[in-house]
């Protein structure tokens, strides 16, 4: 008789010493596992008998398929080789990438629903590989991203033993997910994962399938049914409430356009209507790019990571006109001002205060409608206007001034990025001080940024732009990220993973040797600076340590040369910019 053991595969032939001989003791040879954990050869090495061809783990992934996920990030392990050799037979219509850490894969599906609207599938073993997942997948349930988790289990015959690696999954992952479902050997695999997908687009979050092990590969049950993707319906706004806009606005002396996230692709219309009423536009950091930085109307980026010019007109205004925002405590804005809010939820309109108008609709319908009907006076800011931005442009040329061998200033560096970078870029940016400096300095054109918006988690930067890549893979849009060494750090060994896909990324290592925003917090709280220097290693040897291109700046001067050699790179890119510390 032949014992396998469950961890590493070694197999013992008890011929010469009964199995049932050995004492409790006994290890496996290999890896250590006890022998409670080796099972008859039978039971544990062979395929279960499949029906037709077809497992239940391929109608899972078929259903995943038709609903329009088209890519899988994770780990392959011993507790989910049958849905992962399920996403493997599907490589024509799925594409895969191996991470390093599970949380990587959270955040590179959460970075993809941000941009598509659509779930991406993260893939996990039982254990800590599920557990590994939670930090990514809270960033897709506060930023409303849709995801699929899927999560390898132990053997359904062996829940609640106390075997290697149980953790009871429901229980864990019941506060992150919008809707969860354990197959089991009755379950309709294919409506498994059709509900998986309509879940998350429906309710913007994470929904996740438990897979036991001895379930992944069992005879396939249930029938392929028409696919329904789910599209979101745009609400359109009511003649009244429209009107209603129009009046205050009319009634208004100083009006500003606060644009968010839920108006990001209402682009257009946004400013057509800004332009037919001369009325100043401010951004939240989440939709910076919406309207160029360039533009006359652009006052730039509102809050803690704004600029002066933005923080001037809304804070002189006496109406908001806010379009798709969500009132963060990252923005500042005063929820007691006037304003009019449009939003196509009652939960977004209604946040922190009650507006003066409120305009339930898709942010691109209302913004037809008021220009449309509007037949108002446009206000005059063009001197207003040119006189804050040229004393930002000064204040940002004296910052980016200040360099020396070594320690380049933030400004600089971000000044000499805007400039390298296409005007249609996916830039995701890591959270802290580099974080900051991107929303005041970089210039944008039409750029999408992504970031850990509600959650703020570090390292998410590299991981994002992983998944960035994947959504933008198909139209060669180029994905950079902006990084701090701290935020690098967290994920680094992914860089790895982004060179074994041969991923088109531009990654911008701010390396200043410290975690300098928690430094300044420090001071602030006056407190003494503690534990905040980092022990880095050459961050551009690394990338070609790893097969990619890397190059390190240590002059101001040298900026340019580094990212157009980047930008060349037909695959991925490593810059490291020494930056220092002290300043934001």
């Amino acid at each position: 008789m032949v014992y396998v053991c469950e961890i590493c595969g070694y197999e013992y032939d008890d011929r010469e010493v009964p199995f049932s001989e050995l004492p409790e003791s006994w290890t496996c040879p290999v890896c250590g596992a006890p022998k409670s954990l080796f099972k008859p050869k039978q039971e544990s090495g062979e395929k279960p008998e499949i029906s037709g061809g077809e497992t239940s783990s391929d109608l899972i992934v078929e259903a995943l398929c038709d609903y329009g996920v088209k890519w899988v990030f994770g780990m392959v392990g011993h507790s989910n080789l049958g849905i992962a050799d399920a996403i493997r037979k599907k490589s024509g219509r799925l594409g895969y990438i191996g991470i390093r850490h599970e949380g990587a894969a959270a955040f590179a599906c959460s970075a993809y629903g941000k941009l598509t609207g659509l779930p991406a599938a993260c893939l996990s073993i039982a254990g800590p590989g599920a557990t590994n997942l939670i930090t990514g997948l809270y960033d897709a349930k506060l930023d409303k991203s849709p995801v699929v988790a899927l999560t390898g289990q132990i053997p359904s015959s062996e829940l609640g033993q106390y075997k290697f690696q149980e953790i009871d999954l429901q229980n864990v992952f019941s506060d992150v997910t919008v809707h969860q479902q354990t197959i089991g050997p009755n379950t309709d695999f294919y409506a498994a994962g059709a509900s998986a997908c309509e879940n998350a687009i429906i309710k913007r979050g994470v929904a996740q399938i438990i897979l036991p092990d001895d379930v992944q590969r069992l005879s396939s049950k249930g029938e392929k049914r028409p696919s329904n993707p789910v599209r979101e319906r745009k609400i359109p706004p009511s003649d009244s409430d429209i009107d209603a806009a129009l009046s205050l606005i009319g009634k208004s002396s100083r009006p500003v356009i606060i644009a968010g996230n839920g108006a990001i692709d209402a682009r257009e219309e946004l400013l057509e209507f800004a332009e037919l009423l001369g009325i100043p536009v401010a951004t939240t950091y989440r939709a910076k790019g919406i309207i160029p930085d360039d533009h006359p109307l652009a006052c730039g980026v509102i809050g803690l990571s704004g600029t002066p010019v933005a923080a001037h007109f809304v804070k002189s205004s006496d109406l908001m006109i806010a379009f798709g925002v969500g009132f963060s405590r990252h923005s500042t804005l005063e929820g007691s001002k006037p304003s009019i809010r449009v939003d196509n939820s009652e939960f977004g309109i209604r946040r922190f205060a009650n507006p003066k108008v409120a305009i339930l609709s898709d942010c691109s319908l209302a913004l037809r409608e008021l220009s449309k009907k509007s037949n108002l006076k446009s206000f005059d800011f063009k001197s207003e206007m040119l006189f804050q931005k040229n004393e930002w442009e000064e204040v940002k040329k004296r910052r980016a001034s200040k360099n020396s061998d070594g320690k380049i200033s933030i400004a600089a560096a971000i000044s000499s990025l805007s400039e390298a970078a296409p005007d249609d870029a996916v830039i995701s940016v890591d959270v802290g001080n580099c974080a900051y400096s991107m929303g005041r300095y970089f210039k944008s054109k039409k750029q999408r940024f992504l970031l850990s918006w509600y959650l703020g988690s570090i390292g998410v930067g590299l991981p994002s732009a992983i998944g960035a890549w994947c959504a933008e893979k198909d139209s060669g849009r180029r994905v950079v990220a902006f990084v701090g060494d701290g935020g690098f750090g967290q994920y680094l060994a992914e860089w790895t993973s982004v060179a074994k896909a041969g991923a088109n990324i531009v990654c911008v290592v701010a390396n200043n040797s410290e975690l300098a925003k928690i430094s300044l917090e420090q001071k602030n709280a006056n407190m003494d600076v503690w534990e905040t220097k980092l022990a880095n290693p050459n961050f551009a040897e690394y990338s070609k340590s790893c097969g990619a291109f890397g190059i390190r700046v240590e002059k101001a001067e040298d900026l340019r040369g580094a990212f157009a050699a980047a930008f060349e790179q037909s695959g991925p890119a490593l810059v490291e910019i020494m930056t220092d510390p002290s300043q934001v």
